[in-house]
C-alpha cells in the first residue's frame, strides 16, 4: 500500500449519512488518506481559510443547511481546478445539474460501501493516471501529492527537494528522469539545469529573477530565459482564452480545467489572431 497523502473533506447536513460515510473509510485500505467532516459550507469555508489549504477530494451533499452544494462546488472551483468533486443526495433529478461544475461522480443515498469505495478508486486512478499525482519515497516510506501543489523542484546532487503551495519541502532520492516522467510538460518547464517550476504559479519574471504567487523568487538561468517568458505568456494567453470561450459559450467558469485540457489534447496554440478568427477555428474544435 502506498501513503498517498490524499486530503479529504466531507461536507453533510445528515449525522447519519457523514457516520455511515466515516465507518467506510475505516475500511479502505488501497489508500492512505485523512479526512475532515463538515455539516455546512461555511464550516468548510472557515476550515480552508485557517489553514491555508484545498482539499484533494471533496464529497458534497447536495442538500446543505446554508446553501446549495452546487453552489459550494462553484466556490471551490474558483480556488481549486484541480480538486475532484463527488456529489451525493437523495433526489436522482439532481443528477443532471451536478456536471455544471465539472464533477467526478453523483452517488444515490442510502450509500453503500462497494459504491462508495469503488468511487473512491477510481477518483484515486484518475488523480494518477492523468498525472495529476506525485510519486515519492523517503526513508523507506512512499509518499504522493497533487502535482498542482507544487511550486518547483529543486535536484541538489542525488536528493530533490519538492516545495509546495503550503509551504512545506519534501526531500527525496529521485532522479530528473524519474520527476520529468509524472509531470505534465505542458505544466512544468525547467528554469535551470536543476530546478523545474510550475509554470501555474509563475507571477512575473523580471531579468533573471521568477517571481511566484507566494512572493518566493527563483534564479531563471540565461539559455533558460527565452523559452520560459514565451510560456509564461502562453499560459497567462491560454487563461485568458479559456475565460473568453465561457463567456461566449455560456459555460460555467467551473468547467475551466475540463475545457484547457480539451485545448492542449489537440495541439491548438494561442495566438494574437483577430478574435474572429479564434472563434472560427478554434471553437468548433472544443467539446462543450
Amino acid at each position: 500500500m502506498i501513503n498517498f497523502m490524499l486530503h479529504l473533506a466531507i461536507c453533510d447536513k445528515s449525522l447519519n449519512d457523514t457516520e455511515q460515510m466515516e465507518k467506510y473509510l475505516e475500511n479502505i485500505k488501497f489508500f492512505n488518506f485523512d479526512y475532515e467532516v463538515f455539516e455546512n459550507a461555511k464550516e468548510l469555508y472557515k476550515y480552508q481559510t485557517q489553514h491555508h489549504e484545498n482539499f484533494d477530494i471533496y464529497i458534497l451533499s447536495i442538500e446543505l443547511e446554508d446553501m446549495l452544494g452546487l453552489e459550494v462546488a462553484r466556490k471551490l472551483r474558483e480556488d481549486s481546478q484541480e480538486a475532484l468533486i463527488i456529489f451525493v443526495s437523495n433526489d436522482a433529478k439532481c443528477v443532471f445539474d451536478v456536471f455544471e461544475v465539472f464533477t467526478f461522480a453523483f452517488l444515490l443515498k442510502p450509500l453503500t460501501y462497494n459504491k462508495f469505495s469503488t468511487t473512491l478508486y477510481n477518483a484515486f486512478n484518475y488523480l494518477y493516471r492523468t498525472k495529476r499525482l506525485f510519486l515519492f519515497s523517503y526513508r523507506k516510506c512512499n509518499y504522493s501529492i497533487l502535482c498542482q501543489s507544487i511550486l518547483y523542484i529543486e535536484k541538489l546532487g542525488r536528493k530533490a527537494f519538492i516545495h509546495t503551495n503550503d509551504a512545506r519541502v519534501y526531500q527525496c532520492n529521485i532522479t530528473l528522469e524519474k520527476i520529468w516522467e509524472q509531470l505534465n510538460p505542458s505544466k512544468f518547464a525547467a528554469i535551470h539545469i536543476s530546478c523545474i517550476v510550475n509554470l501555474t504559479e509563475i507571477a512575473s519574471i523580471k531579468c533573471d529573477q521568477l517571481k511566484l504567487k507566494n512572493n518566493e523568487y527563483c534564479t531563471l538561468q540565461k539559455n533558460y530565459r527565452q523559452e520560459i517568458k514565451s510560456r509564461h505568456l502562453q499560459n497567462l494567453k491560454m487563461k485568458k482564452f479559456v475565460k473568453f470561450i465561457c463567456n461566449y459559450k455560456n459555460v460555467n467558469t467551473s468547467r475551466y480545467l475540463e475545457i484547457e485540457n480539451d485545448i492542449l489534447k489537440r495541439g491548438i496554440k494561442m495566438s494574437n489572431n483577430h478574435i474572429q478568427d479564434i472563434i472560427d477555428s478554434v471553437l468548433p474544435q472544443i467539446s462543450f
